[in-house]
């Protein structure tokens, strides 16, 4: 039987590559339905995903790989795996059987399949891009039928999922999306930074707690901070921490805002609305429904993650934090108190053209000098409501 010419062969790799391009599509809109993360790039960042690749025949014969592929495999490079049986790799770096098993469940089931794991003791050398996170290097492999062939698409996803465990507890799937573009060491370093911050919590709480019975408390909490993370949600706020009956909410970190302080405010607002809807709905039924106070500041602060290499939690410190806190703890029942330089930014983003939809009319009316405890001069407070038009 004679050789294939170099004709042949041409028309082989140029069919062989259409394949692989279908392949990659069909991937992308499969997992577009189940991951938000980005499966394409070819180069590495918390957007994009560097791509190990495989393909083997019917077979069992390596037809494909990429050097990247090929290391993690256990070769040297791509023409060291290519045209040999997938089985001969079968002891490779990633364990027992792992690709062979991953081929087989793809072959028997003619579907896409995903795995992602983690491997704590694979060389990070092997790999496109080097990480300083100290987690465990994890791994998603795509399993995809091109006829009578099997391709694996391998990709380190190990700073996507170290970023979604490090802000998901703070902000929402929105922002997390927005944070992948960020590269991870501007997301790592503690610096000093202008943020807003916001303190909310209910008037009376722990006489409340007193009254009712453990269930009733935690029914309460449930309620009442759920609607306050949906308002910090709203604005692209960051939520700190509870405490309680406390929420602590950032603004303008770990995502960049110039307009931080409007953003605050107008999530106290909705605050002060959605509490509101909230203590009709309690009043009408019999339940306790005690008020809301909200303090906002804008100063610098420090953060950043900080903390134990057992233990890191992304936070702000400085003394904006605690005034907020104080002011927070000064204000009447659904009332907002802030300070002079949370106006002046607010105003300075009104006038740099920033604009939300439906935004209302913030009024700001001086409320005097306050003592407040661990501050040790007095500080000139504004209360803020909105302007009714007309």
């Amino acid at each position: 039987m004679p050789g294939k010419s170099d004709k042949d062969y041409e028309k082989e790799i140029a069919e062989l590559k259409q394949e692989l391009e279908k392949a990659k599509k069909r991937i992308q809109l499969n997992l577009s339905k189940t991951f938000s993360l980005s499966v394409a790039g070819s180069s590495f960042s918390i957007a994009g995903l560097e791509e190990m690749v495989l393909l083997v025949d019917a077979n069992g014969l390596v037809k494909y790989a990429n050097n990247s592929m090929a290391k993690l495999i256990g070769a040297q490079d791509k023409k060291e795996l290519l045209h040999t049986p997938i089985k001969n790799w079968h002891r490779g770096i990633l364990g027992e059987g792992f690709i062979i098993a991953l081929i087989e469940s793809v072959k028997s089931t003619d579907q896409v399949c995903v795995l992602e794991q983690a491997f704590p003791d694979l060389p990070q050398g092997l790999l496109p891009i080097r990480h300083k996170l100290g987690s465990p290097i994890i791994l998603r492999f795509i399993g995809t039928p091109i006829k009578d062939q099997v391709q694996i698409i391998a990709q380190d996803v190990t700073q996507n999922r170290w970023l979604e465990n490090t802000f998901s507890r703070y902000v929402s799937p929105k922002v997390i999306d927005l944070l992948r573009n960020i590269p991870v060491q501007e997301l790592m370093k503690v610096e000093r930074r202008e943020l807003t911050i916001l303190f909310a919590d209910l008037r009376g709480f722990t006489r409340v707690t007193q009254e009712i019975e453990p269930e009733a408390v935690c029914e309460m909490l449930n309620t009442y901070l759920s609607r306050m993370v949906q308002c910090v949600e709203k604005y692209d706020g960051t939520v700190d921490k509870f405490i309680g009956d406390e929420i602590m909410a950032v603004f303008g970190a770990p995502l960049h805002q110039e307009d931080h302080a409007l953003r605050a405010l107008l999530c106290a607002v909705a605050m002060i609305e959605s509490h509101q809807a909230w203590q009709r709905e309690r009043e009408n039924v019999g339940l306790k429904a005690p008020a809301v106070g909200i303090g906002i500041v804008t100063g610098e602060v420090i953060v950043g993650n900080i903390g134990t290499e057992k233990q890191m939690d992304y936070t702000v410190l400085g003394h904006p934090v605690n005034l907020a806190a104080r002011l927070c703890g000064a204000a009447e029942g659904l009332e907002i108190l802030t300070v002079a330089e949370t106006h002046k930014s607010a105003q300075k983003a009104l006038k740099q053209g920033v604009d939300f939809k439906n935004m209302p009319h913030l009024k700001f009316e001086p409320k005097g000098k306050l003592e407040l405890k661990n501050v040790k001069a007095p500080v000139e407070v504004l209360k803020v409501t909105v302007k009714i038009s007309g």
